[in-house]
């Protein structure tokens, strides 16, 4: 009843608040951090806690006010384009989805100006589809608006910075440098989460949209010009009585780390049951069928149509997968597969 109130709550605040009614989630690329996962599905559909992991961006953006998406696609795209015909008009049917189909892909800022008459002159957000997080979108959206940027970021303090793009900031949150995945000495610990809040001049600093990206072209171009271009540090801000949050599910052991955070802190959009116990903790899908012989300890997801028995801990699971008598530790089982005596 919390999560459902919390949810209401955020949903009520972003129809009342929400003057930004548009969308775009980056979901084109290859995932290949993420490989041998991405060889199975686009990284936009690999499972965290038993549901696609755009699932839970477009329900963060849903519960805002959100009703107007657009995805780029390329990676795969046969996969995301029946992701869309048979789960997103059946778990949003009061939103619209534009699906830009890319041969090649454009870097992150590319498709972003490929759909400017999409966007035409309103103020519109940018989501990389890398990242699953829980911060007051209102208050990225009323500072960009009030402020009358040309872009605002959401910005995390992080300890290794060397895979993300870091910021300074000034006193009154404004961007002063820059830097893409520093590799040793970076300039800052403040990680650009690929969270965005644009105005429509933010067009006039994408020059390409053949290829062109944000965190070494769109960026610097908004710093030399002295745009109006704000960082804000979302780190452990109060936000209805839960700090905010930011994970990387980027790489196989943040994807794993990923799933075990979701679990902890009871996210409400997890839609699994959740069984725990003294040493285990078992989240199980739809359908799901466990021999009374089976041995959980530490985590175990278990995805829907599955049927398992042996020895699972700290795994993950993903659906349609027969499991039988085998010993499964520290493991990520894909789709569909039988296993036995293992």
């Amino acid at each position: 009843m919390k999560n459902k109130n919390k949810t209401e709550m955020v949903l009520n605040m972003g129809i009342l608040n929400n003057r930004i009614k548009k969308a775009m989630i980056l979901a084109g690329g290859e995932g290949t951090r993420l490989r041998p996962l991405t060889y199975i599905l686009p990284k936009p559909l690999v499972y965290v806690v038993n549901r696609p992991s755009i699932e839970y961006i477009i329900k963060f953006l849903y519960d805002f006010g959100i009703r107007e998406f657009a995805i780029n696609i390329s990676y795969k795209s046969e996969l995301m384009e029946e992701y869309v015909e048979t789960r997103f008009k059946k778990e949003f049917k009061d939103c619209s989805l534009y699906i830009l189909k890319e041969k090649s892909l454009s870097g992150t800022a590319g498709p972003v100006k490929k759909l400017q008459n999409f966007f035409q002159n309103d103020n519109f957000i940018v989501i990389g589809c890398d990242d699953i997080f829980d911060f007051d979108l209102n208050y990225l959206i009323e500072t960009h608006i009030k402020n009358e940027n040309v872009a605002t970021i959401a910005l995390y303090k992080i300890n290794d910075p060397s895979q993300f793009g870091v910021a300074i900031i000034d006193d009154n949150n404004n961007i002063i440098n820059f830097q893409e995945k520093p590799k040793e000495n970076p300039i800052s610990y403040l990680a650009n989460t690929g969270v965005y809040i644009f105005s429509s001049k933010i067009f006039d600093y994408i020059l390409s949209e053949e290829f062109y990206d944000f965190g070494t072209q769109v960026f610097f171009n908004l710093i030399n010009d002295k745009a109006k271009f704000q960082g804000i540090d979302i780190t452990d801000k109060p936000f209805h009585l839960k700090y905010s949050y930011w994970i990387d599910i980027g790489n196989i052991k943040s994807y794993f780390e990923a799933n075990k955070k979701l679990i902890e802190l009871k996210h409400p959009y997890i839609n699994s049951r959740i069984i725990k116990a003294i040493n285990s903790i078992l989240v199980l899908g739809e359908n799901v069928e466990i021999n009374s012989n089976t041995i959980i300890e530490g985590f175990a997801i278990i995805g829907d149509n599955s049927k398992i028995s042996g020895y699972i801990s700290n795994s993950i699971i993903w659906p349609n997968n027969t499991i039988y008598n085998s010993y499964i530790k520290d493991s990520i089982i894909t789709n569909t597969n039988s296993l036995k005596n293992h």
